[in-house]
């Protein structure tokens, strides 16, 4: 029977790259969705007519509901999947200073980057006997830019939470991170913004989807490595 990953915001950009770089390693996957069912449903029948031994499932939910999220493993589209790892790579990403956030702001914020990973890690450690989890936070978590303080806030939680949660839970749960770099331009932006960030770096390498598709089943595979987070951003954080 083939592995099952949940992968959270698989829809679309990162997430349906990790989804699909998984499925063609011979994992099932549950694809998260918010409001791409479009997109989604036609992953789906993608990798269903690609990979037909293996099963994809579809399941929405907003990751801002905390109420949904934590009663998500109850679903009825998921019901009876024993799952054998997750992938929180769902976030929001809002352009705020610190002196521009209010507490709506930080709040939707927090509950989607921080929040649900952390209680989607708690409903899969509490159903499952063993598991593997890997975050997507952001390589500027070892910077402090408030550009986008109350998301970067949220990713420097979401970083703590993986390091503690790997030395709580283990031996049976691994809890890994990978943090990118300049992968595609953010909502709002053009090329031009992109070329300028990725000029910055010490590589000078536009970060592919492939890149952390596969930084992410490095962590999921390998099962000697717990607490760690792989920075996939073409030296991004040294500078």
């Amino acid at each position: 029977m083939s592995p099952v990953v949940l992968v959270t915001g698989a829809a679309k950009r990162v997430g349906a790259a990790i989804s699909r770089h998984l499925a063609h390693e011979g994992w099932g996957v549950v694809l998260h969705y918010h409001h791409s069912q479009e997109e989604v449903l036609e992953l789906a029948s993608q990798l269903g007519s690609e990979f037909p031994h293996q099963n994809f499932w579809t399941l929405q939910c907003d990751l801002s509901n905390m109420e949904k999220v934590t009663t998500l493993f109850d679903h009825s589209s998921i019901q009876g999947v024993e799952l054998t790892a997750l992938v929180n790579n769902a976030s929001v990403f809002t352009p705020g200073c610190l002196e521009d956030i209010s507490p709506d702001f930080l709040k939707k914020q927090m509950d989607v980057n921080f929040s649900a990973p952390l209680f989607l890690m708690q409903a899969f450690k509490q159903r499952f006997p063993l598991g593997s989890v890997v975050n997507l936070l952001d390589t500027n978590v070892v910077n402090h830019i408030d550009t986008h303080a109350a998301y970067l806030l949220a990713k420097k939680a979401l970083e703590s939470l993986t390091k503690m949660a790997a030395l709580a839970w283990a031996p049976a749960f691994r809890v890994n991170g990978v943090a990118p770099g300049p992968v595609l331009p953010p909502p709002g932006k053009g090329v031009e913004h992109l070329d300028q960030v990725i000029a910055k770096t010490p590589l000078k390498r536009q970060v592919g989807t492939l890149d952390i598709a596969q930084s992410v089943s490095f962590l999921l595979n390998n099962p000697s490595i717990t607490g760690q987070v792989i920075f996939c951003d073409s030296g991004a954080h040294l500078i």
